[in-house]
């Protein structure tokens, strides 16, 4: 018994829309959970903190009117 498969142009584009719609998940996964999965598979690397921006010593905005 033979059995003959047939795939029709509408399988075809639905089989490349599952696969580009994989990628894309895979890439938004990344995006999103990418900083976390990074910091658990380098935990010999510790992130050094941001320098903190300098305090401003006052309010010279010029958008105020004269008192």
């Amino acid at each position: 018994m033979r059995i003959f498969a047939y795939l029709d142009p509408g399988s075809a584009s639905a089989v490349l829309a599952a696969i580009l719609a994989g990628v894309a998940g895979i890439g938004a996964a990344l995006r999103t959970f990418g900083h976390n999965v990074k910091s658990k598979v380098m935990f010999w690397k510790k992130d050094e903190p941001a320098p903190e921006a300098p305090a401003a010593a006052a309010d010279t905005s010029e958008d105020k009117p004269a008192e």
